[in-house]
């Protein structure tokens, strides 16, 4: 006889044999007794969690000859021939394969037809999402209006793209990730019914590799008993698994604590060498660091997974970490992580994050805030102060009552005259300081560093650093429209953030024009006068609505570069 696979041989038979999904279990046994059998139900959950099984115990139960029963017999002829996929009455779908109309057309007319031989005719759609979108309106009626005596099962692990017209019409049950526990007491006992001997440490490694699914689980047993020559021990799983040994974990945890960057790139080398992943590495890292901080927040806790981690090495790592570092030292190998999956370099990513969480304050220095926070306070108190200094000016203006304007529905026209140049800022002592230079230096370095500041960095590259003092950073233009553009409060916001990180303090900044060393344009002739005044100029009368959308954008953006504005002209009437 052929050999049969752990995960098929001990396949759940009934709902008390399903390990992990007693929410899902309880509740169908109670439809079943109380005859509240729905006519669609679907089931969503990660794979290996006992979708599949589920529905196949349903469809027994349904159509066992002792039944219908919570518990089917498993004996019997409709029971054998569900377990053994020949039921005439249980049909399974594979989605995947069969996601176009015509095969749910095909479906749509053959459920019309009595069971052949059990009670009801149950349709088992799996991975239900593979679906077509016309598959999915064909199915649609047949779910609203099913026939009697019929009942689907739809399975799938990406409940988000089963549309909501289907949900609806549905019984849903979230089958949840089985627990690491639950997975290793579920292969002690299959291990101990199939004759395969295991080491206690074997099959707690094995359901922690699972990541909550039991299928997975029973795949690497039988992987790992096909291999072993006795007794399945630890070390072997590993082995098999190409897992990195926890020994290798500890070595380097070590080495960073004591911030010996030599131990960690000779450890790193000795592990390559050994054909061990990367990536497996920076995940068991990751885990083990995350023990440790659980277990110096709140010490040894039975209901938190610690991994492989023993409690003596627990306690020398959490006696070496201070509890601020392990925040910065988890993100810095995720980012890793994340770096590995496109680098060509993998060896070059992981010494350069193990180096890094070798020194502490270059591991922390991503997460510090305060200088972004700093900026946002300078730059919320500037623009506090203009406003009062706006709301003092417009005080002082005389009170006189505004000529009654009409309402107008005419076309928007375009203001010919310029808004006039802002008020030179009142500037305290200057001095070019070496100091001063380093910090304009490296504000042009990060602005162009940064794509996204592009324009700002075109347009103050063009400027001279001419003095700071502790208040104020001067920046010198020879284009009156640079200086204009500079000095508007985008611009600003943005140069000013950038230089509270520069330099760690607020410093507003101050434009100015530098006086031009040109000789002064020679004088036009007079003008002849006329007894008639020369008309003033008229505004540009432009029509907005006739103007396609890129060209109504670009008008706008050079009104506002411009300081112009639009005004809309009185009615006529």
């Amino acid at each position: 006889m052929a050999y049969v696979a752990l995960y098929r041989k001990w396949r759940p038979g009934s709902f008390r044999d399903l390990v992990g999904q007693e929410h899902i279990s309880h509740t169908l046994a109670h439809a079943i007794e109380t005859g509240h059998v729905g006519h669609a139900y679907l089931f969503s959950g990660p794979r290996g969690t006992g979708k599949t099984s589920t529905a196949k115990i349903l469809a027994k139960a349904l159509n066992c000859e002792q039944g219908p029963t919570p518990a089917p017999c498993n004996v019997c002829e409709s029971c054998r021939r569900v377990n053994d996929g020949t039921s005439m009455d249980v049909f399974e779908i594979d989605a995947a394969s069969n996601r176009g109309i015509d095969e749910i057309r095909d479906l749509r007319e053959t459920v019309k037809f009595a069971p052949a031989a059990g009670r009801w005719k149950v349709y088992i759609i799996d991975e239900v999402h593979m679906l077509t979108s016309e598959a999915f309106n064909a199915l649609l009626k047949t779910l609203e209006e099913p026939p009697a005596q019929v009942v689907f099962i739809l399975a799938t692990t990406e409940v988000h793209k089963v549309p909501a017209t289907i949900q609806s019409r549905c019984q849903r049950y979230d089958f949840k990730r089985i627990t690491a526990a639950d997975i290793e007491g579920r292969l002690q006992y299959v291990a101990g019914e199939s004759g395969i001997q295991a080491e206690p440490d074997a099959l707690a490694l094995i359901a922690h590799q699972a990541d909550g699914g039991m299928r997975d689980a029973l795949s690497i047993l039988d992987q790992c008993a096909a291999l072993s020559d006795e007794i399945i021990t630890a070390e072997r799983v590993r082995d098999i698994l190409g897992l990195v040994g926890r020994d290798w974990v500890v070595r380097l945890l070590r080495a960073i604590a004591a911030q010996d960057a030599a131990a960690v790139l000779t450890t790193i080398a000795d592990l390559l060498q050994a054909g061990k992943d990367l990536r497996q590495l920076l995940g068991s890292l990751i885990r083990e660091l995350r023990a440790v901080m659980v277990y110096q927040a709140a010490g040894p806790l039975s209901g938190v997974d610690s991994f492989e981690s023993s409690q003596e090495f627990l306690e020398e790592m959490a006696g070496v970490f201070s509890p601020e570092r392990f925040l910065p030292m988890i993100r810095c190998l995720h980012d890793a992580l994340q770096e590995l999956k496109w680098t060509s370099e993998p060896r070059i990513t992981v010494e350069t994050a193990l180096l890094t969480l070798c020194r502490p304050e270059a591991a922390a220095a991503p997460l510090q805030p305060p200088a972004a926070a700093a900026a946002d306070a300078a730059r919320l108190t500037q623009l506090e102060t203009r406003l009062a200094q706006v709301a003092a000016a417009l005080a002082a203006l005389p009170k006189t009552a505004p000529a009654a304007v009409p309402v107008s529905t005419a076309r928007p026209v375009l203001r010919a005259a310029m808004s006039a140049e802002k008020p030179a800022e009142e500037t305290l002592p200057v001095a070019v300081t070496e100091e001063g230079k380093q910090i304009w230096q490296k504000l042009l370095a990060n602005l162009r560093a940064q794509p996204d500041k592009g324009p700002v960095y075109a347009c103050i590259s063009k400027g001279r650093f001419c003095g700071m003092n502790e208040r104020q950073f001067l920046i010198e233009f020879s284009s009156r429209f640079l200086k204009l553009r500079t000095d508007r409060d985008d611009y600003r916001m943005i140069l000013e953030g950038e230089l509270m990180q520069i330099s760690g303090q607020p410093l507003q900044l101050v434009c100015s024009l530098a006086a031009s060393d040109e000789p002064p344009a020679p004088p036009r002739p007079p003008v002849k006068k006329t007894a008639k005044k020369s008309p003033a100029p008229q505004p540009i009368q432009v029509d907005m609505s006739q103007l396609p959308p890129q060209a109504q954008q670009n008008l706008e953006k050079a009104v506002s570069i411009l300081d112009g504005d639009f005004i809309t002209p009185p009615s006529d009437s």
